[in-house]
């Protein structure tokens, strides 16, 4: 033995001490395969600890224990075991240096994983309890200690959780030792993960202990103990996770507390972030009780000023500014705008005007960091905020002008439209900003040129030649980041402009195509990059006949990229794939073998790596061998963002080269639908709309027969489509389910709203009571994406809610309109549950979006159930009337198809409300702001006709009606609008023959344009002008520009 256990010590000693690495290698063989093949290991390690004079050998023999003591305890006679345990105890207690105390301390949590549970350590419990209470400070630093890390690794004291509160009372108010009162704020962070809800009495006590916490971590940060203070605000973090109700009490006075460390200066930057991250977290997790005890404000009010302190040149490194940004976001994202942008506003129009720059530049900043969340409620104030925003832009202070383009990207981004009618204002200031000297500035410049291109439109025309020129020359004169700046705002140009684009292309060609080959440094990886994507967008720009010359090179040189390793080259590479696809459609066929398998390849990347550490820190947990796998990881988001991005594309490939991409099928969907349980959201997201891309290409291939509404189905699907869907449909549905975050949700309620209204009632009839009842839940807020509504007092009961809560309904109302067209008459038993759900959101204390939704999608149940939407008459009509009043156009025009629907629909004759709803339809028609307004009330007027003829004074409404004609926006209304004048053709109705000419001018002005009518429509139309052309010459149609369709 004496010999084994020398052998073992100098093995040790080389693997530790030795600087060969050939050395390492054999001795680290040799524990395994000599060493540590018996369970005699465990007794020698023991030995060696209690004796070695060496720490490090001392806290490597103990970290190597704890993993033979996983493997051989069980092997290891009776006898033996209780020595080992003993000799642990005596070890523990003297033992003067840290990490081989606290190394030990884990060896005996993971023996007293074993024993605990089989009664077989009694001494283990009373002596952590006499250590804990002993007078001798480095006893009950010991004690605590090793209750932690029990905890760490097992539930064995989850029986014993009354008296280790108790102990923890004490020992968090320990007089002499902060490591003590440390160390029991760790204890409790895991303590805490084995108290269950039902638990009231532990729950109240924990509760207790809260505010003694909070005094050991301002103990820490006043004597400037930077790691203990560390453990302690990760403790916190913890507790705001959990579900049962510890810090509710506490929620005020630990935002005010965390607040205070994010703004006390004298602090480390480093504990002040770590004070506002806590911020950010309560925000999500304990919203209802932040809005309960209305701390928006002061919170808002505390966070400016830490927003206009300095921040460190390097933008990766966290600062309590840009922490408190992060903040404010989060704030805006997670709670009613009314409640934080008004505040917010207040202080960024005062920012404005302090003469200090650092102030203005926060004022900007909050406000490109509010918009995400508060769009609907900025909208009406949009043209006094762009104003603000101008002023930024021409501010003297360079870091201002700076920040100001970055709002502007936000408002770009968010208010495409508003911001394209202002071009004239903003392009002049984007272009001068352009121009400037500093680089910070010309790539924000530019970043915020490339938002607002997006969006464009046909007013990038008129600018075309001076940006292209003016980008150009920024492309041959940038350096470093901005030139793949200019890069992406050239992509975007070609997106705005299409063919407008051509005559640019060949000169950017020449330029793009090279950056596709550059690869010397990560800038040039950039730059390639950010160019294989943008030659995406200008290969959709210019279109198929120009981009063939390029498109072997492009392709090779976009393959080549993949293999450059490279996340983000492959995701632009991705990108650039799709794009083509989408040009070249089934001409895309060839690439697919090559590409498939590499998108397949990124669906699997592993994106944890493992974590190697030679000698255990205090800092790094030493978990339990069982769990080393599964836990010992460091998650990459970069691969998960290329996962992403491989999803979408293959969901596009195949959309776009169809029965090319059939052999891809089975592989995709089982990546596909391995991906929906990922660990990233936007890697959900992206699975979940590829899976229904794939559902709706193969309905699309299967050339079914047009679906009929209703259950059961009269249109099977196609098997092709029936089979996938059986694969999908579950996966989708779990996803639901079990989804934490909205924005999935959101994403999946879209994917199936687009799904059933292409596929009908088979693509929902297997699972149609599950969908129900996971829209009842949203409805009611008890989805589990909604968790955090409600607190410990339960939901509030407030008319204002997060937009992107209310987007959450609003998507979960489309999907009711959507279910409502395919089941038809058998929607009544759903549509029970959810009219009443949808109608509460249609009250005047609702926002305009809100108030816009429920009129909206009750207006899309009551056009999709047919006849069946007469019982629901008495409660919809009243709704429908009062939206027709609203002092909102969206909300007028929604309420004009829903009563125009309901008119059609019901078989209850409410021809006797028609006088006073043509007086409410009435002011629709003239000079709207929305367009589609009057559009929908031409559809309401025309269905109202064609349901009760002689309740409408036809001399009078005719002119008003048909002078509105052709429609602007919303074509779906010229079914019901041809349908009502072709009727009325056929009829011989005396005001529409003495205005034919005006009829056939309104004609030739939708036939051509193809997306206006549906083919019937079309085809109906031309038939009516061959027959009006033989029954009244004199109309003289042959000479008009009607005569093409004579033939």
């Amino acid at each position: 033995m004496e010999q084994y256990l020398a052998g073992l010590e100098q093995t040790l000693q080389q693997v530790l001490f030795s600087n060969d690495s050939n050395q390492i290698k054999e001795a680290t063989k040799a524990l395994s395969t000599q060493y540590f093949a018996s369970a005699e290991c465990v007794p020698a390690l023991v030995h060696i600890i209690q004796t070695s004079a060496q720490k490090e050998i001392r806290q490597l023999a103990a970290v190597e224990l704890r993993k033979q003591v996983s493997t051989w305890w069980a092997n290891l006679e009776e006898s033996v075991r209780t020595n080992v345990k003993a000799k642990l105890l005596e070890i523990i207690l003297s033992e003067p240096e840290s990490l081989p105390r606290h190394s030990t301390a884990r060896v005996i949590a993971t023996v007293g994983r074993v024993e605990i549970p089989n009664n077989t350590w009694s001494e283990l419990v009373a002596f952590l309890f006499q250590c804990s209470s002993s007078a001798n400070a480095g006893h009950r630093e010991v004690g605590v200690y090793v209750i932690y890390a029990i905890f760490e690794v097992t539930d064995a004291f989850a029986d014993n959780l009354r008296q280790l509160l108790e102990l923890f009372s004490r020992t968090i108010v320990d007089p002499e030792s902060q490591v003590v009162r440390t160390t029991t704020v760790q204890a409790l962070g895991k303590m805490a993960d084995f108290i269950e809800e039902d638990q009231k009495d532990e729950i109240a006590m924990f509760s207790e202990l809260v505010p003694h916490m909070v005094n050991v971590l301002q103990q820490c940060l006043s004597e400037s103990d930077e790691e203990s203070a560390a453990k302690c605000f990760d403790v916190f973090d913890t507790l705001l996770l959990l579900e049962i109700p510890i810090l509710s009490k506490h929620v005020q006075n630990l935002i005010q507390f965390f607040l205070n460390i994010g703004g006390n200066t004298s602090y480390e930057p480093s504990m002040r972030v770590q004070g506002l991250s806590f911020l950010m977290w309560a925000i999500v997790y304990k919203k209802t009780k932040i809005q309960r005890l209305k701390l928006v404000t002061p919170m808002i009010q505390a966070l400016m000023p830490i927003a206009a302190e300095e921040e460190p040149e390097d933008s990766d490194e966290d600062s309590p500014a840009r922490l408190a940004f992060k903040v404010i976001n989060t704030l805006a994202t997670n709670l009613p705008p009314q409640q934080v942008f008004p505040v917010a506003l207040e202080g960024i129009l005062a920012y404005m005007q302090n003469p200090d720059a650092l102030y203005r530049k926060a004022a900007m900043v909050t406000l490109a960091v509010l918009v995400e969340g508060s769009v609907d409620f900025i909208r009406p104030k949009f043209n006094d905020l762009l104003l603000v925003v101008c002023a930024g832009l021409q501010d003297p202070e360079a870091n201002v002008r700076r920040a100001a383009c970055m709002a502007l990207g936000s408002f770009a981004e968010e208010f495409d439209q508003e911001v394209a009618e202002n071009h004239a204002t903003l392009l002049p200031l984007v272009f001068n900003l352009m121009n400037e000297p500093t680089p910070e500035i010309t790539k924000q410049a530019c970043n915020a040129l490339d938002a607002i291109l997006e969006g464009l439109g046909d007013n990038i025309l008129q600018y075309l030649p001076v940006l292209m020129e003016k980008l150009m020359h920024m492309l041959d004169h940038a350096q470093g980041e901005t030139r793949a700046v200019v890069v992406a705002a050239i992509g975007s140009a070609a997106h705005a402009s299409g063919s407008e684009f051509t005559p640019y292309f060949a000169e950017v060609m020449k330029r793009l195509q090279h950056f596709m080959s550059v690869h010397a440094s990560e800038e040039d990886l950039m730059l390639r990059a950010v160019s294989t994507d943008a030659l995406g967008a200008i290969a959709e720009a210019v279109g198929k006949a120009a981009f063939t010359p390029y498109l072997n090179d492009l392709m090779n040189l976009a393959m080549e990229g993949l293999s450059l390793d490279n996340t983000r080259l492959r995701e632009c590479g991705y990108y650039f794939f799709a794009a083509i696809s989408r040009v070249f459609e089934a001409d895309f066929a060839p690439y697919l073998a090559a590409i498939v398998p590499q998108l397949i390849n990124s669906c699997q990347l592993d994106e944890n790596s493992t974590r190697v550490d030679n000698n255990e820190t205090e800092d790094l947990d030493d978990i339990d061998a069982d769990d080393e796998d599964e836990l010992n990881y460091v998650f990459k988001s970069a691969i998960a963002d290329e996962k992403e991005v491989a999803a979408d594309a293959i969901g596009e490939l195949f959309q776009h080269t169809r029965s090319a991409f059939l052999p891809y099928v089975e592989s995709s969907v089982k990546e596909l639908i391995n991906l929906t349980s990922h660990m990233s959201d936007g890697v959900r997201k992206a699975s979940c709309g590829a899976l229904f891309n794939f559902l709706r290409t193969f309905y699309n291939l299967s050339k079914s027969a047009d679906w009929k509404a209703g259950l059961p189905v009269a249109v099977p699907l196609h098997d092709n489509v029936a089979q996938l869907n059986t694969l999908v449909m579950p996966a989708i549905l779990q996803v639901w389910e079990d989804e934490d975050d909205k924005m999935v949700v959101v994403q999946v309620l879209q994917e199936m709203v687009e799904t059933v209204k292409l596929c009908g009632p088979g693509i929902v009839a297997e699972n149609m009571q599950t969908i129900a009842e996971h829209l009842n839940l949203i409805f009611e807020k008890k989805a589990y994406c909604q968790q955090e509504l409600a607190d410990d007092e339960g939901l509030l009961d407030e008319d204002e809610q997060a937009e992107f809560d209310g987007l959450l309904i609003t998507s979960a109302s489309d999907l009711v309109g959507a279910l409502a067209a395919a089941l038809g008459e058998s929607f009544v038993p759903y549509a029970k549950v959810f009219i009443p759900h949808i109608a509460k959101y249609y009250k005047k204390s609702k926002p305009t979006s809100e108030r816009s939704m429920a009129v909206g999608s009750l207006g899309e149940v009551a056009a999709g159930m047919g006849a069946a939407v007469t019982e629901f008459t008495e409660t919809l009509f009243p709704i429908f009337v009062k939206g027709l009043n609203d002092e909102e156009d969206e909300v007028r025009s929604n309420a004009a198809y829903a009563i125009g629907s309901l008119c059609q629909n019901t078989t209850i004759d409410i021809s006797s409300q028609y006088p006073a709803l043509l007086t409410a339809l009435y002011p629709l028609f003239q000079g709207q702001n929305l367009v589609n307004t009057t559009d929908n009330a031409c559809g309401a007027v025309a269905r109202m006709i064609m349901a009760h003829p002689s309740a409408v004074p036809l001399e009078q409404v005719l002119p008003v009606f048909v002078q509105a004609l052709p429609l602007k926006r919303d074509f779906e209304e010229n079914e019901p609008v041809y349908k009502l004048i072709f009727s009325l053709i056929r009829t011989q109705n005396a005001w529409i023959f003495n205005n034919l000419t005006q009829l056939l001018t309104i004609f030739a002005a939708v036939l051509p344009k193809e997306d206006e009518l549906k083919a019937p429509t079309r085809a109906e139309m031309i038939e009516m002008i061959k027959a009006l052309n033989q029954q009244f010459p004199a109309l003289n149609i042959g000479a008009s520009p009607l005569s093409v369709y004579l033939q």
